[in-house]
């Protein structure tokens, strides 16, 4: 029989980001991990809890409102991360509307904080749907409360530095698709064969079924297509050996990114697309992007070559301050999240992060706290 006054932090599954938030999490937290299909003894456990928190509640929305709104009744404090708030905010399905008046109502719900993953001074129109704006955990997952970790080598970070031979290497990591730009990958280096002499592209993960045919093409151009499941150790070695970090992905696909996230924590430029949620976010932020105009092959093939000889910066001093500001990313979080559940995280790391100073929190004065 399970405790009624257990706190839980739930995910209807462990693919994708979800696995990553529930360890990061609970870890942080103490919160008990949840991943199981909503069903009905799960709802009532969700229910029961002391404290809940949805690491994702784009998964099963009508749930997490139903749960929202009786544990409110209840009195039991709830929180949920909100992943593609700017899906309320589209017109290219009916239901998006609806959607976007669901959450409107639901803020007003004692109890209830709805996080969006991106700052509200990147997506304003968030604050229509959600009480606050966080750090996604990705962006600063792999900081500690003292420093970040740095990525080590494996077999496959070695294969690709041998391929390489001295070219300078993008990689694209995470599931391979049209929505991550594959197409405008395929197609520019079919179009511009000499970036092959100069770079090795590199996709590194499952290969989507309908995207078969685009890898090929790129293998074809000279790409390396590692079509297989890459894990953690592995995908944190790629960005020890990559110059760049792909993450120009369609303008359908704009949001949040944990392949971006890395990117900024192991201080590799990231390819973006220019007007994309996530370059915006670079920029307000002073964080090294290269944008790219999604659709422009020539600009593409240009940027590859200014590229050419050039590394990110290693400089101690710009790892110190990287550190300082992820390090108040995760402040940021820490304490918007507990103040809303009513808990001082002390987690297995051992770091009482509810009990930092205004002058300790991010340094340009930006909580959006609830």
């Amino acid at each position: 029989m399970h405790n009624p006054k257990e706190n839980l932090i739930y995910a209807v599954a462990t693919s994708g980001h979800r696995q990553s938030y529930l360890d990061t999490l609970s870890e942080l937290f103490s919160f008990e991990p949840i991943s199981e299909s909503m069903s009905f003894p799960v709802f009532r456990r969700l229910l029961a809890a002391e404290r809940l928190l949805f690491a994702t509640l784009d998964d099963n929305m009508m749930s997490f409102g139903m749960i929202a709104v009786v544990r409110s009744i209840l009195g039991r404090p709830t929180a949920g991360l909100f992943l593609r708030a700017q899906k309320c905010f589209e017109s290219d399905r009916w239901y998006y509307a609806l959607k976007r008046h669901a959450f409107r109502a639901l803020r007003w719900l004692p109890g209830l904080t709805i996080a969006s993953i991106t700052p509200f001074d990147v997506a304003p129109r968030h604050a229509e749907v959600a009480h606050c704006g966080v750090f996604d955990p990705q962006y600063w997952d792999l900081h500690d409360g003292e420093a970040i970790r740095r990525p080590g080598r494996t077999a496959l970070s070695e294969e690709i530095l041998a391929r390489a031979g001295g070219r300078q290497i993008l990689c694209a990591v995470g599931t391979l698709g049209a929505n991550k730009g594959l197409a405008l990958l395929a197609e520019t280096l079919e179009r511009y064969p000499d970036i092959a002499k100069s770079t090795l592209v590199v996709g590194a993960g499952r290969v989507a079924a309908e995207s078969a045919a685009l890898a090929a093409r790129m293998t074809t151009a000279g790409a390396m297509i590692y079509d297989s499941f890459i894990t953690d150790p592995e995908l944190e070695s790629l960005y020890g050996v990559a110059d760049m970090i792909w993450v120009c992905y369609a303008p359908a696909y704009d949001q949040a990114s944990g392949v971006f996230g890395r990117a900024m924590q192991f201080g590799v430029e990231p390819i973006v697309r220019e007007g994309s949620m996530i370059a915006a976010f670079a920029t307000l932020n002073g964080i090294d992007h290269l944008p790219v105009t999604y659709g422009d092959h020539e600009a593409l093939a240009g940027l590859l070559r200014s590229r050419l000889g050039r590394s990110g910066p290693t400089k101690s001093s710009f790892q110190v301050a990287r550190c300082i500001l992820i390090g108040g990313w995760r402040r940021q979080f820490v304490r918007t999240i507990s103040g809303a559940l009513g808990v001082t995280p002390f987690g297995k790391r051992g770091d009482r992060e509810g009990h930092v100073t205004e002058n300790e929190s991010y340094q340009r004065g930006r909580t959006d706290s609830c």
